[in-house]
């Protein structure tokens, strides 16, 4: 595993070296960034997830959080948005136990709550462009709701020897389903042409 270090000096006479991890454009993601990540939860950890892969996930999500918000802030569009950030720190803070819970948290591995003021505004900024402006480029039709009910439902149920809820009852359901799939495509295509505008180098893995 290739690392990069930088060194700050904190002190006169001291030198504290922060390790970086990845270089998003200009800006690096720092060790510190991931810790931030790990203690307000921007990831759930999975069942008996090695601690080195759940911090390889979180490596990947401050990453992709950069490229966005980098590209939000150049294009511009960043200051078109209703972003609300206040929103999105009460929310990260909820996760890490609450403030009295995650200020001495945050002090111990040498953070404060400015990180976290910027952590939450490109959390916030990536949501309301998600939002306000990807979600309004997607809609299912009643076409692909009746595939997908004979994919998802029809066909599984009937294999089971079950008879299937009629397409009235789930309709909403699979049309919720259907928007959210395609969203995620759209989010994953906005992502790509952002990682396009950006280089990104990874020094951890």
């Amino acid at each position: 595993m290739a690392v990069s270090h930088f060194g700050f000096a904190s002190e006169p006479g001291l030198a504290t070296v922060e390790e970086v991890l990845a270089v998003v454009g200009t800006t690096p993601i720092l060790a510190s960034d991931i810790e931030l990540a790990a203690l307000v939860a921007i990831l759930e950890p999975g069942p008996e997830e090695p601690a080195a892969a759940y911090r390889s996930r979180l490596l990947d999500a401050c990453i992709r959080l950069e490229l966005q918000f980098r590209d939000l802030e150049e294009s511009g569009l960043l200051f078109r948005l209703e972003v609300d950030a206040a929103r999105a720190r009460d929310v990260l803070t909820g996760r890490g136990g609450g403030p009295e819970a995650l200020a001495p948290r945050l002090a111990a591995v040498g953070l404060s709550w400015p990180d976290l003021e910027e952590l939450a505004l490109r959390v916030a900024a990536a949501d309301a462009f998600v939002q306000q402006r990807l979600r309004a480029r997607v809609s299912v039709s009643l076409e692909e709701i009746e595939a997908a009910y004979e994919e998802l439902l029809v066909s599984e149920i009937a294999a089971s020897g079950e008879h299937p809820p009629p397409l009235t009852a789930v309709r909403d359901r699979l049309a919720a389903l259907l928007t959210e799939r395609k969203l995620n495509v759209e989010i994953e295509r906005w992502l790509a042409r952002a990682a396009a505008r950006q280089e990104v180098t990874r020094f951890s893995r």
